[in-house]
């Protein structure tokens, strides 16, 4: 394993990794420990050949982004669509001539494709996972850190020259060529969600004045995480935000009341979330935030009836390939098609996946004398 944090020791790294025809990469981040989180390393494994780069250090990383969009190189990632968005968003780098490994499991039918397991699957290794919640950004890393990053990449290029084989057996390497093309088109955007609170899990059971509760610490938390520089859980979780938006407590006793809010929370918090939960309390019904709307394959019999039996379709199939029904065709596609149609006009369909399951689509599209003719709503 060689670490690397000057530029003389990274050109000449780099010149040797650039001589190969294939390469591992893999990126370690912040984000469990920082809320503008960063690039803390970048691993390569080549030729035999394990490097650890140090982009926190005053390195140049420019040849390492001529490196990647090299067509002539292959690049083996796994789980490959982070380190594509936060590698295009701390360097501007792009990637092409991609291999994801996990997406090649997924493809195959695996049940589990994470790295750990492929590992011991393949070459009977075990990763210990003592790191995985680790802060990279700290210095220094201790040896075993580098050498729980080092195996991140280490045999990523003979995994992925197992699994192109097994692919190729089965007639799905263009499968996973289409998959690859896609990802290689990945670039980082910064979210433009009005209501980035709605991503809380479990918001479907609270009335519209608990919305308003939760919208409102939720923005309040996230203005003390960026100051902080800390992930927003790290101030409070999103539990608490929940109970307390449920139980809408009136004063600091109400609160210091509620399980999941610790005493650390409400003492220091205290005071700043009643006087939220007061302020919600005298927003105008008018003004409180709408539930979410209900899906409308729940709305729409006719089309519930059709996505029901595109999916028995796709189930049949998928279970025939024994891959999982998801990975042939997510629920998305399914009420995209329903409701289109027509293949192409469900513009999340793979050229793959309408050959290997477009016709028993289609096939399932035509209605049925069983079928309900009317709306619930």
């Amino acid at each position: 394993m060689n670490w690397i944090d000057k530029q003389e020791p990274l050109e000449r790294a780099l010149e040797r990794v650039g001589a190969q025809g294939v390469i591992a990469v893999d990126t370690e981040a912040d984000s469990l420990h920082s809320y503008f989180d960063k690039v803390c390393l970048i691993q390569v494994s080549a030729d035999g050949n394990d490097y650890i780069v140090d982009p926190l250090a005053d390195v140049d990383l420019k040849r390492f982004g001529e490196i990647l969009a090299d067509k002539a190189i292959t690049k083996v990632l796994h789980g490959a669509d982070y380190d594509l968005r936060i590698i295009n968003r701390d360097f501007g780098f792009t990637i092409a001539n991609l291999i994801d490994t996990s997406v090649c499991a997924q493809l195959l039918g695996y049940e589990a494709f994470g790295l750990a397991a492929l590992l011991e699957k393949h070459f009977g290794v075990k990763l210990n996972k003592v790191h995985q919640r680790a802060d990279w950004s700290m210095r220094p890393l201790s040896p075993d850190m580098l050498q729980y990053a080092a195996l991140d990449t280490h045999y990523l290029i003979a995994l992925a020259a197992k699994l192109r084989d097994e692919l190729a057996a089965l007639g799905r390497w263009e499968w996973a060529l289409e998959e690859f093309g896609r990802l290689e088109s990945i670039r980082f955007k910064e979210s433009e969600e009005s209501e980035p609170w709605r991503r809380l899990k479990n918001l479907s059971a609270l009335d519209r004045r608990a919305l308003a509760v939760v919208r409102d610490l939720h923005a309040w938390r996230d203005v003390l995480a960026r100051d902080a520089d800390k992930p927003p859980f790290k101030i409070i979780g999103n539990d608490a935000l929940l109970d307390i938006a449920r139980e809408k407590p009136q004063s600091r006793d109400d609160l210091a009341k509620i399980k999941s809010v610790s005493r650390y929370h409400a003492d220091r918090f205290g005071r700043e979330i009643v006087r939220i939960v007061h302020a919600a309390m005298q927003v105008a019904e008018s003004d409180l935030p709408e539930k979410s709307e209900s899906k409308p394959w729940i709305r729409d019999r006719q089309l519930d009836a059709r996505v029901n039996r595109m999916k028995s379709a796709r189930d049949r199939i998928a279970k025939e390939l024994k891959i999982d029904p998801a990975i042939l065709a997510p629920r998305h596609v399914l009420i995209a098609v329903a409701m289109s149609g027509n293949l192409d006009e469900a513009g999340a369909m793979r050229e793959w996946q309408k050959k290997v399951l477009g016709d028993a689509l289609l096939a399932a599209l035509k209605p049925s004398n069983a079928e309900p003719n009317r709306r619930l709503f």
